[in-house]
């Protein structure tokens, strides 16, 4: 059924016999020719719409639907084609910086979970100034603790990698992730060296993420 159409349903319909297509209850289909007024009591007796699905055809060709529900969902999924096909043509770009602010990093974070949501993808990069360059293991541990944010809905399509001044990652959408209801992302909180009776050790939050955080 093209969806652009606007169909004759039920007492719109004016031939005064239809033949009726549905599928029986082994899921063959079975068509049956007969008064338009008989064919919509059957309709009715279903809770279902009765739609004109072939009004050139000799007697016109009928369908027993939810006609609200079925232009509803096509429109929807029509809706989400477009938004896909936007999203997937368009490559989106986050920049942060090795020593970027525990808030700010958490708004980096949520603007990549809305791209990937809306179907894209998303390089995130880490942009170097001066002696900034001599430690990339600070802008690696940004880029993971993004990736860990987001690892519920993206997949690591390219690691990190070295472009000059610039360290940048590729994170992709899984299939089947649509933008949900907001809600926070949790970004863990950046790695600090602690000097303790001559001894070094480090706080890091127990991984409970998994590809993306671990990949990264």
């Amino acid at each position: 059924i093209d969806i652009a159409r606007n169909y004759r349903i039920n007492h719109r319909i004016r031939a005064p016999e239809v033949l009726l297509v549905q599928r029986t209850s082994n899921g063959a289909t079975s068509s049956t020719a007969m008064q338009r007024n008989e064919a919509l009591n059957l309709a009715q007796e279903a809770g279902l719409d009765l739609v004109e699905v072939g009004p050139d055809q000799n007697p016109p060709v009928v369908r027993m639907m939810d006609y609200g529900k079925f232009k509803f969902d096509q429109s929807k999924r029509a809706k989400e084609a477009r938004k896909a096909s936007r999203a997937t043509s368009e490559l989106k770009k986050v920049r942060l910086t090795p020593k970027i602010a525990e808030n700010d990093i958490q708004q980096k974070t949520k603007r990549v979970l809305g791209f990937l949501q809306d179907g894209a993808k998303v390089q995130v990069f880490v942009r170097f100034r001066g002696r900034e360059q001599a430690h990339p293991e600070i802008a690696m541990d940004v880029l993971r603790r993004v990736a860990t944010g987001v690892a519920e809905y993206a997949r690591l399509e390219q690691k990190p990698v070295m472009e000059g001044r610039m360290l940048s990652m590729m994170l992709a959408p899984r299939a089947g992730i649509s933008r949900p209801a907001s809600k926070a992302v949790a970004v863990e909180p950046r790695h600090r060296n602690r000097r303790r009776n001559g001894e070094s050790t480090e706080s890091a939050e127990t991984e409970t993420r998994e590809p993306v955080a671990q990949s990264v």
